[in-house]
């Protein structure tokens, strides 16, 4: 018989609900069974534990590796940390990379594997229409194709950031633009704007892997999803949101990507776990701009990948300050500041680290002040030497004006004096 349950007991049993615990769990023994760490076995274990299943059996970078980061910026990072400690010296080729550059604004799956495929002849290239960082057009020749052939073909270990998955379409030709176009170039019945589904994102990854298989065999590859977040969307809604959708649809097409080729994770392909790291090991892992990491963020991720791809035997001193002496690379040099010091993430240290890094930022602020308060003391003195001159000239002035006077008021006399003697000879 049916028993109506009062609304009491009801709210009853839901305040008394029990979440199952360790050993409620019966599939606690299956292999590949991971509870989620407490807040103090996460911080315990830090980026280690997080990375766990994905980690190289042996570093796969050695002072010899010629690697390649593309993607979003953030890929910047590992390529920078290579150069400035001995790696990446492979004979008549800049540890640097010069390609990056220009590749490092491809953040979606579709213009990634769409380089691959003009790279390697996969791609109609009079179907490209392509927009620079600068807003100018960029053609597909066959210099430029043959440059990035090479680069690709010149490399052991690529590494692979996924950033976005809002992209913009030519529909006449199929293809993804780079960009969005500008405004001569937009046809609005022709470039269309798309968020990548999950499944359109994974065949992306599929034609770069099935290219990889054909032209590159013993390329390894890096894939790692940018843990910066959208600066702006195309789509009507807040662009936190749209943020989270975008990162989320990457991460599951990659996860899907990789759980298809399990025979080639951990030995052709793998991946590296920062996107984790920033959303679930630091407080505080955002600058003001709430888009780039902080200093702190960036170094320590920079040491766990040192840690765990490259051969630490090969690893030499850098030279400190050479960075901040570039335009733009005063960040780059804190980071890697912070990355020679591990890569320690509790909350304590990160607090201490980040108090460090306010403090240095407050440091070069009052540099700043001191030298603009130095350039206003300078402005200040000699405004004043002006206005002194000014005043000894107008007091000059005020004198010749008045010997002017003095002057006229001689010559109109003397010139009615003249008149005064006219009239008296006419007379």
């Amino acid at each position: 018989m049916n028993v109506r349950r009062s609304a009491e007991q009801e709210k009853s049993d839901l305040v008394r609900w029990k979440i199952p615990g360790p050993d409620d769990v019966v599939s606690k023994n299956l292999p590949g069974f991971n509870r989620t760490p407490t807040r103090p076995q996460l911080f315990a274990r830090g980026m280690l534990g997080i990375a766990e299943g994905w980690l190289p059996r042996e570093p796969l970078i050695n002072s010899r590796t010629r690697a390649l980061a593309i993607g979003s910026c953030f890929a910047r990072n590992f390529i920078v940390w290579l150069a400035e400690h001995g790696f990446n010296q492979a004979e008549g080729r800049s540890p640097y990379g010069a390609l990056e550059q220009l590749l490092s604004g491809f953040e979606s799956a579709a213009v990634l594997a769409q380089q691959f495929r003009w790279a390697f002849d996969d791609v109609d290239p009079s179907t490209l229409m392509w927009v620079d960082k600068n807003r100018e057009s960029f053609e597909a020749t066959e210099e430029a194709k043959q440059r990035l052939r090479n680069a690709l073909l010149d490399t052991d270990v690529l590494i692979v950031t996924l950033g976005l998955s809002e992209i913009w379409y030519d529909q006449l030709s199929g293809e993804p633009l780079w960009r969005m176009l500008t405004r001569d170039k937009y046809d609005p019945t022709r470039h269309v704007f798309r968020v990548e589904s999950v499944e359109q994102t994974r065949q992306w990854l599929e034609i770069i892997e099935s290219l990889r298989r054909r032209h590159l065999p013993g390329l390894k590859m890096i894939y790692t999803v940018s843990p910066i977040p959208l600066g702006a969307t195309f789509r009507p809604i807040s662009s936190v949101t749209a943020n989270c959708v975008s990162k989320s649809i990457l991460r599951a097409a990659l996860d899907e990507f990789l759980r298809a080729h399990p025979s080639l994770v951990g030995d052709q392909i793998f991946y590296f776990p920062s996107y984790e790291f920033v959303l679930n090991l630091f407080g505080s892992p955002f600058q003001e701009d709430n888009i780039h990491v902080t200093d702190f963020v960036a170094g320590s991720i920079m040491a766990f990948f040192a840690e765990t791809y490259c051969a630490l035997g090969d690893v030499k001193p850098r030279i400190p300050g050479v960075l901040e002496k570039l335009e733009g690379g005063k960040t780059l040099e804190e980071a890697m500041k912070f990355a020679d010091s591990g890569h320690a993430t509790t909350p304590e240290w990160e607090s201490t680290c980040r108090i460090r890094e306010l403090e240095s930022k407050l440091v070069a602020l009052d540099e700043v002040c001191s030298e603009r308060a130095r350039v206003i003391d300078e402005l200040d003195r000699a405004a004043r030497e002006r206005l002194a001159l000014i005043d000894k000239l107008q007091t000059i002035a005020n004198e010749r004006l008045a010997g002017m006077q003095e002057l006229t008021a001689i010559a109109e006399q003397r010139l009615a004096l003249i008149r005064d003697l006219e009239r008296k000879v006419s007379r």
